[in-house]
């Protein structure tokens, strides 16, 4: 039968990759030799009433020099008190501008709103996080250390925590693929994928990679295309495993399904070379979601097919029990078993429905 060889090959390659991230775990940040450079935090927020106070408490109680330290929040047409919350900071945050937005020349409202924060922003090195997040007390400082010579993206954990939900475990699971894959990949340098939630870039590589424009129209990957441009002209890409440099969000149940989509759809402007082996190991899952109709039209496969899965979960088990024991998830883990099962059909599903669906944000 055929479809064995080709499974058996597939399998390789997923452990061979899976290998290569759990290698990359293990590579460490350079150090920024250049003092303390001028920062500007942008935070973009769209009817966020209910969360930019908290956000705006953590900036304020930042270690990093308040001096060198410029706060945009980007009031992106919001219809609650979003805007008089945050202008209730200034007298707590030195430097703080709240932009109101209004217009749309971006198609993407996300990216057309860091478009006219980064606009108004004057930092050498630009940190951006979500209205609903809370940044360590030392996510500037340790972000900033983090920027060697050559070095223009630092992404930095992006955990999520749990608002009392059943699904919630599944979510912050979900959110330590997301953080291992980034530290993996990066410490390779392919970096794969990133979080908007922590993430910072150097005002030099932002303008040499075109800004958000070349990417405007495109839903979604205001964090992930704009690093993967700033990568493509010449600049490092580095993860920060730094408890200080850690940004928490609380997991989000509203939209879930779509949001999942919306994840997926980016896949499709990685490039040909990315885009050949993730081909390839998404037809590796599709053939494991087939599998039981294997087994069932030939009992006899069931050996080689669980032989398969039982490599398959090692190779997942050390990847992400190295990234627990780095990023402080080991708690989680023990929900591997479920997301092990669950991984199959969600990427057979999800990342076929992020390439064919169009996604949508507010």
């Amino acid at each position: 039968m055929i479809l064995f060889p080709i499974l058996l090959l597939l399998t390789g390659l997923y452990v061979l990759v899976t290998t290569g991230l759990t290698i990359g775990l293990g590579r460490q940040a350079g150090k920024n030799r250049d003092g303390a450079p001028s920062v500007t935090v942008v935070v973009c927020a769209h009817n966020e009433a209910d969360f930019i106070g908290t956000c705006l408490a953590a900036i304020a109680a930042q270690t990093y020099d308040t001096e060198q330290t410029e706060v945009i929040v980007v009031d992106d047409r919001s219809t609650d008190e979003t805007g008089k919350i945050a202008r209730s900071w200034s007298d707590r945050i030195p430097h703080l501008i709240v932009l109101p937005v209004t217009d749309r020349r971006l198609g993407c409202p996300k990216k057309n709103a860091l478009s006219h924060g980064l606009a108004a922003a004057g930092g050498r090195i630009i940190l951006t996080t979500d209205a609903d997040c809370a940044p360590s007390p030392g996510w500037i400082a340790s972000t900033v250390a983090s920027f060697a010579e050559g070095v223009g993206v630092v992404i930095g954990p992006a955990p999520l925590t749990d608002p009392g939900s059943k699904f919630s475990p599944i979510l912050i699971f979900q959110a330590l693929l997301v953080n291992a894959l980034a530290a993996g990949s990066a410490g390779i340098g392919i970096p794969l994928t990133c979080s908007g939630r922590n993430l910072a870039f150097r005002r030099e590589a932002f303008d040499q990679a075109g800004g958000y424009e070349p990417i405007g129209d495109i839903i979604g990957g205001d964090d992930v295309l704009l690093m993967r441009r700033i990568r493509a002209v010449g600049w490092r890409v580095v993860f920060k495993q730094d408890e200080q440099a850690t940004v928490t969000s609380p997991a989000h149940l509203d939209r879930i399904w779509s949001r999942q989509i919306r994840y997926q759809s980016k896949a499709r402007y990685y490039g040909l070379r990315i885009l050949s082996v993730a081909i390839l190991i998404y037809i590796l899952h599709v053939l494991l979601l087939a599998s039981p109709l294997w087994v069932w039209l030939a009992p006899d496969t069931l050996p080689i097919l669980w032989s398969v899965l039982v490599v398959k979960a090692v190779a997942d088990g050390v990847f992400l029990w190295r990234a627990a024991r780095r990023l402080g998830y080991r708690r989680i883990l023990r929900w591997f078993p479920i997301v092990e099962i669950l991984t199959i059909p969600y990427i057979a599903i999800f990342c076929a429905l992020g390439t064919l669906r169009p996604s949508s944000w507010t």
